[in-house]
């Protein structure tokens, strides 16, 4: 078996991931869970199988793509 990912939570506030051979990455649309409660699945697929997470935030518009190459945001929950 081949890993597809190293986690590390740290002191319960930040968490820190490896992930090597990316082939791509989907953020899926925000749902609804409860009033005050939202879903969103985070799925990186790479050479050795995918990597899931799921989300939960207190707004739809936490879950927003940030680009490190052009500082601009794209906002999904606003879709």
């Amino acid at each position: 078996m081949t890993t597809v990912a190293a986690i590390s939570f740290h002191d319960n506030h930040s968490i820190s991931m490896d992930v090597e051979g990316i082939q791509e990455i989907v953020l899926g649309r925000p749902m609804q869970v409860t009033e005050d409660q939202w879903f969103c699945e985070l799925v990186i697929h790479t050479e050795n199988g995918k990597l899931s997470l799921q989300l939960l935030a207190d707004d739809a518009g936490r879950f927003k793509v940030d680009s490190k190459a052009d500082g601009e945001a794209d906002d999904f929950a606003s879709a």
